[in-house]
């Protein structure tokens, strides 16, 4: 179906996109989740320490989340992202979710 074809406006779809990583260095991982905190206007080295841990001891879902965290997608609401760690052992894992905020919609005429 070309864009032509398509109907626009005429209702929401929903869709999942999954991802699934294996960390093999995390302090690769923590270097690059500080570096993109880093580049927040504003953020610190504390704060970065507080939000994804040290190097040495490194949140390592923190850090997915700072890399892996949606951005603003034209013509979509995001609905929901988790980070679920799996383990080979089949125990609960932890999961971070970020706060959906509802969309506000015009009304059409």
């Amino acid at each position: 179906m070309g864009v032509s074809e398509m109907a626009f406006g005429t209702g929401a779809s929903s869709y999942s996109v999954s991802l699934t990583l294996s960390v093999t260095d995390a302090r690769a991982l923590w270097s690059a989740a500080a570096d993109r905190a880093l580049a927040a206007p504003g953020m610190t080295l504390a704060d970065v320490l507080d939000t994804i841990g040290p190097r040495e001891d490194p949140s390592i879902a923190d850090c997915i989340a700072m890399l892996t965290g949606p951005a603003a997608i034209a013509g979509c609401a995001i609905e929901a992202f988790d980070i679920v760690e799996n383990d080979l052992d089949l125990v609960p894992g932890q999961i971070i979710q970020l706060a959906s905020h509802p969309v506000l919609r015009a009304a059409h005429a």
